[in-house]
């Protein structure tokens, strides 16, 4: 973008805003001074370095507006992916977490395949067979199916040599994200909502997965619930990550769906995320749940990318996104 001249120049009350001054060499021609204005006679480069000048010398000047952070946008998308899927992995901590170069192994017990698998994102700073060895060996040692964390479509290579060793795929997951507006939370006039810093016995009863509670509750949560005749028919949990917002566990009793019940609960989730401070929502989602993909692209959330899990060998035992 050319420079344009301003009629004045920068003064105190442009402090904290990044810039470009062009300034008029002593030996003739331009020099360009790129960075973050400290004072109406100095600028503060990217690399911390201070760059003092003569405004009498500046020959045009423009203030750079602030980049906007928006979900799924801006940076590349596997440097987007990784920051995803580790929001993704902290809100959700498993009780030993060890790494391998830049993976991660998981192990929590039999609750939930996301607790339990190797994240795999970046290098493990070792040959992959070897990693791979490693990873079989660390799940065996704890008495559970190895299990690696494949993001899709940035780690395709990896997914595709753990299919020639015969790794079974048992489920793809689409991750969806949104931008947390300002949308009028709609009302249904069914019951009170109650919110919580921690999940009661009955909101862990209605989830049906009593196993999950030691995972959720080492990281700060916000845990809703819809109580209709004093029972709870709706409830979810989401957990905020730097600008993130993580929603999970989004259950709607069967006989009060249909009721706009879902939609109330997810923008009443990010409305208390919001408020303390995320600006992005994302959530993870079975593929094959065309049901709930549906009711959350009406929501605004679009696809981001899927991830999927690939097992040692086939298993049984229940599995959470």
């Amino acid at each position: 973008m050319p420079l344009t001249p301003y009629s004045d120049r920068p003064g105190i009350e442009d402090v904290g805003q990044r810039m470009t001054i062009r300034m008029h060499d002593p030996d003739g021609g331009y020099r360009d001074i790129l960075g973050t204005l400290e004072s109406p006679t100095t600028v503060r480069k990217r690399d911390g370095s201070v760059v003092s000048f003569d405004p009498d010398r500046i020959a045009l000047w423009r203030k750079i507006a602030p980049r906007v952070d928006r979900a799924g946008k801006g940076s590349p998308l596997s440097l987007r992916i990784d920051e995803i899927e580790r929001a993704a992995s902290a809100t959700w901590p498993a009780t030993e977490q060890v790494a391998l170069g830049d993976w991660v192994l998981r192990a929590t017990g039999k609750f939930t395949m996301r607790a339990n698998s190797a994240l795999a994102l970046g290098d493990p700073h070792i040959e992959m067979n070897e990693a791979i060895n490693q990873v079989v060996e660390f799940y065996k040692e704890r008495n559970l199916t190895p299990t690696i964390h494949i993001a899709l479509p940035t780690y395709v290579e990896l997914d595709a040599l753990l299919e020639r060793k015969g790794w079974v795929e048992k489920i793809i997951v689409h991750v969806m994200v949104e931008d947390i507006s300002t949308v009028e939370t709609p009302h249904t006039n069914l019951g009170v909502w109650e919110f919580s810093n921690v999940p009661s016995e009955e909101w862990i009863r209605f989830q049906k997965d009593d196993g999950t509670r030691e995972i959720m509750v080492r990281y700060p949560a916000i845990y809703a619930g819809l109580r209709v005749d004093g029972e709870i028919v709706a409830a979810g949990r989401t957990a905020n990550y730097e600008k993130w917002t993580v929603l999970t566990r989004l259950l709607v009793r069967s006989d009060y769906r249909g009721k706009g019940l879902g939609k109330e609960l997810v923008i009443r989730l990010m409305e208390e995320a919001s408020n303390a401070g995320a600006t992005k929502a994302l959530l993870q989602v079975d593929s094959k749940n065309a049901a709930a993909i549906g009711l959350y692209k009406k929501l605004g959330f679009t696809l981001h990318h899927a991830y999927k899990y690939r097992l040692l060998q086939p298993s049984a035992s229940k599995g959470e996104c």
